[in-house]
């Protein structure tokens, strides 16, 4: 139950047989590798000069545009006929498939073909889009113009006028037809048509009077509109949308045409696996440094797996290999990649671990003891054994359908949780709420959520000085096992004596000996937590500063008490939502009852679920990880197949 022991490795190969080394490095599953591109990797490494970068190939173009074609054509698909997915859908597990077969599947995949098609489609979609988007922003353009009974292009055939077409402001229209009808005398002004802005003006006017009319047109921002179009407006606006529409039939059939690539989807999906597999097999290269010959790979193994390890190279390239197995340097911890490794137990609660931040390789892992309290406290704060049950329940079904270990762990985390809602629930006499008492049924409880409220509360205190305590321990023991048994002294001693001299003193307990504890504690805090200070002034500050810190922990203690708050919201809200229901008037309650207690006691379930994975993680991130937990750690991310569809077997 910690973080899995690893080894750092140091292999050498020929660079005629690399491909056939990461084929096998790939199938193993167990290398982390390291970066050695980096400058730092290597140091002052005086062989570092005859170095260079190893890189991608050239096939690795090739690996990711097929990639990118695969990608399209699936999407091209899933936009047009998305995938039938059942609410049940995420307990399917991924199709699973041997990594022979997907390479000699590969030989009879016509993903190319498809790819043709559905691009050619994509292409004809494209280009009538674009041809909407025209007709469209003809027919707007023509809009204002559409009750102009004369083709616009006839009227450039006047042999004695000229006719001029163009808006002008709305705001204008009285002024500027009262100066065309006083100031020209052979002339005729039609209004075509008006919208909220402008005003749609048609003036013909004798070529005699041509100049002045522009002069009076320019004088309100008069904007000339000028077309091609050989047609009546409206008729080229009605001829457009029948284009449109034959447009719009068009994309229909396509996209209709579509439906039978649904059916391709498998072989798409297989393709994609086998060139992403090739991806990451050519990628890896751009951690490796080479000789004209040979090349050199770098990289973390968990200890466990040597032989395999060695097994595996064997069995790809033969003798032809130098490999080497070196233990953890201190100075290399931080860059150590995690793995931890737990009893079924602990391992449901991993995934706390991962969202807060893994441990470094130096650090102890607080799974085991962070499983205990989340599994404690989850239970403590959703405490109604109904909704327990039913979280059991729904775990337990998706434990049997799904087979994906990773998905299991979270399942596994909800199925004990739900277990310890179930015993929290019957501690408290909540089954629903007060759902039993409806049908005449007093539940037993060993405490009653609303006459032991003060009792509640000091278990919850309780509980929180002994959280606080287990992380103070477990910070003695990493500062113990790291040699330093002075710190250990000073900065853990030291507190449980004054937490604990402060806990008596407030109780009332063991007569003086809190207060002598407590006072020796403090002075110790005192003199002790301004040691590393260079100043004596920055010791005395540093000393008091450490002493002010008591009242963090007494805030950290008082936090405990969201155990008893939303325990107690829970169970108030589950009652609350009985009596509503209760007081349905019959005979409608008969009908609806049901109904309503399904879907409100869901809800309830949901909302405080919720809470409760939120708040047990809270106490844990903050007032049980700031005793001694840096974390920081790198997860262990072995060079793999992919798996993004398929699970590849080996």
């Amino acid at each position: 139950m910690a973080i899995v022991k690893m080894n750092k490795f140091t292999l050498l190969s020929f660079e005629s047989e690399k491909e056939k080394l990461l084929s096998a490095l790939q199938k193993f599953q167990g290398v982390h590798f390291i970066d050695l591109q980096d400058d730092q990797a290597l140091g002052d490494n005086e062989y570092a000069k005859n170095l260079f970068k190893d890189n991608v190939g050239e096939e690795h173009a090739v690996y990711q545009e097929n990639l990118a074609k695969l990608r399209f054509s699936l999407d091209f698909i899933e936009g047009f006929f998305p995938e039938k997915k059942s609410m049940l859908s995420m307990l399917d597990d991924k199709k699973e498939m041997s990594l022979e077969e997907l390479e000699n599947s590969i030989k009879s995949n016509n993903w190319n073909e498809v790819y043709e098609e559905l691009k050619a489609k994509e292409r004809s979609l494209n280009e009538l889009s674009n041809e909407t988007t025209k007709l469209e922003g003809e027919i707007a353009e023509l809009k204002g113009w559409r009750n102009l009974d004369i083709a616009i292009s006839d009227l450039n055939k006047f042999k004695y006028s000229k006719a001029m077409v163009g808006t002008v402001s709305k705001q204008y229209e009285d002024i500027i037809l009262d100066d065309l009808s006083t100031e020209l005398n052979y002339s005729y002004v039609e209004i075509i048509d008006r919208d909220n802005q402008d005003l749609y003006l048609l003036v013909i006017t004798h070529d005699s009077e041509v100049s002045n009319a522009e002069d009076i047109l320019k004088r309100y921002g008069f904007s000339a509109f000028s077309s091609s179009i050989d047609k009546r407006p409206e008729d080229y606006i009605k001829s457009n949308k029948e284009k449109i529409e034959e447009i719009q039939s068009e994309k229909r059939d396509i996209k209709a045409s579509v439906e039978k690539f649904q059916y391709e989807r498998e072989n798409l999906i297989s393709a994609y696996e086998y060139f992403g597999n090739l991806v990451a097999r050519s990628e890896a290269s751009n951690n490796f440094i080479k000789t004209k010959k040979v090349v050199t790979i770098c990289g973390w193994n968990m200890a466990e797996t040597n032989d395999e390890l060695k097994k595996a190279v064997q069995s790809a390239i033969g003798e032809n290999y130098y490999l080497e197995f070196e233990e953890v340097k201190e100075e290399e911890a931080e860059n150590v990649p995690i793995k931890l490794r737990n009893n079924g137990f602990a391992s449901a609660f991993e995934g706390v671990i991962e969202m807060y931040s893994l441990p470094r390789y130096s650090e102890v892992d607080p799974t085991p003891i962070l499983s205990v309290f989340y599994f404690l406290f989850f239970g403590m704060m959703l405490s109604d054994a109904g909704y327990g049950l039913i979280m059991m329940a729904a775990s337990a079904f998706a434990l049997y359908k799904v087979k994906d270990k990773d998905k299991r762990k979270s399942y596994k985390m909800f199925f004990l949780a739900g277990i310890s809602t179930v015993i929290w629930g019957a501690i408290y006499g909540g089954w629903f709420g007060d759902l039993p008492s409806y049908f005449g049924i007093v539940p037993p409880k060993l405490l009653d959520s609303t006459a032991d409220i003060t009792t509640i509360f000091g278990l919850s205190l309780g509980f929180g000085v002994v959280h606080i305590f287990i992380g103070l321990g477990i910070k003695a023991y990493m500062l113990i096992r790291a040699g330093h048994m002075k710190d250990a002294i000073y900065d853990v001693f030291t507190w449980y004596i004054t937490l604990i001299g402060a806990f008596l003193a407030i109780a009332g307990i063991g007569g003086k000996l809190g207060v002598i504890m407590l006072v020796l504690g403090l002075v110790g805090l005192l003199l002790t937590q301004g040691r590393t200070a260079p100043t004596i002034g920055g010791k005395i500050g540093w000393g008091i500063y450490g002493v002010y810190g008591i009242t963090s922990y007494l805030g950290d203690i008082v936090s405990y008490s969201r155990l008893l708050a939303l325990g107690l919201a829970t169970g108030f809200i589950a009652n609350a939502l009985n009596l509503i229901i209760n007081l349905i008037p019959s005979p409608f309650k008969y009908v609806l009852a049901p109904f309503l207690f399904i879907g409100l006691h869901t809800f309830n379930l949901l909302i405080n679920a919720l809470g409760s994975y939120v708040h047990a993680a809270r106490l844990q991130y903050l007032e049980f990880f700031n005793k001694f937990y840096e974390g920081g750690g790198k997860k262990f991310t072995p060079y793999k197949l992919s798996d993004k569809y398929i699970k590849i077997t080996k």
